[in-house]
């Protein structure tokens, strides 16, 4: 277990504690001060678990094009924890991501990403991996995500068109009609 998942699997135990406690809280003054406790244990220690060193501070470097933060954003796309806003929080790095320059080996850990996650469970952030797409994408890559797109399941095949649409638009989703 990385450091990611470590941290995202202590933010959901205390974040649950505060769930449990809530279901107490009317009980009596003494369980409602538990929560409230619990609930600012868990504010408190929420910045610096949801991404090691602050997830504020990341969000800054990453806004300056820090060299570093985007390395540790690949690794947390990578690593892919779970925890309460995760899901928003990956969306945000992937639109910060866009605007700054990866290096060869970045690029291709995020086309191997983007490739598990087309093909993975539907999830909050695939969108903007679609819209990130067109910052890594490689003939052999596209070439890969049409074959995606007209061999399989239905889910899939909508996440893999929503990457081809990225394409075609420069990372803009075309609106259903």
């Amino acid at each position: 277990m990385n450091v990611f998942e470590t941290n995202a699997a202590e933010l959901e135990k205390l974040r649950q504690r505060v769930l449990d406690l809530s279901r107490k809280r009317r009980e009596s003054p003494k369980h409602e001060a538990a929560w409230h406790e619990a609930a600012r244990i868990f504010h408190e220690a929420y910045d610096t678990l949801a991404f090691p060193g602050g997830l504020s501070r990341e969000f800054e470097l990453l806004r300056i094009g820090d060299a570093a933060a985007i390395e540790m954003a690949v690794q947390f796309l990578e690593a892919n924890p779970w925890y309460f806003r995760s899901g928003y929080y990956k969306a945000d790095i992937l639109r910060l991501l866009r605007k700054h320059p990866l290096n060869e080996d970045q690029g291709a850990r995020m086309r191997k990403l983007i490739l598990e996650r087309v093909q993975g469970l539907p999830v909050r952030e695939i969108r903007a991996f679609a819209r990130f797409t067109p910052k890594v994408t490689t003939p052999e890559f596209e070439a890969e995500i049409v074959n995606i797109a007209e061999n399989a399941n239905r889910q899939v095949a909508r996440h893999a068109q929503w990457v081809l649409d990225c394409l075609k638009s420069d990372g803009k989703i075309p609106r259903q009609a």
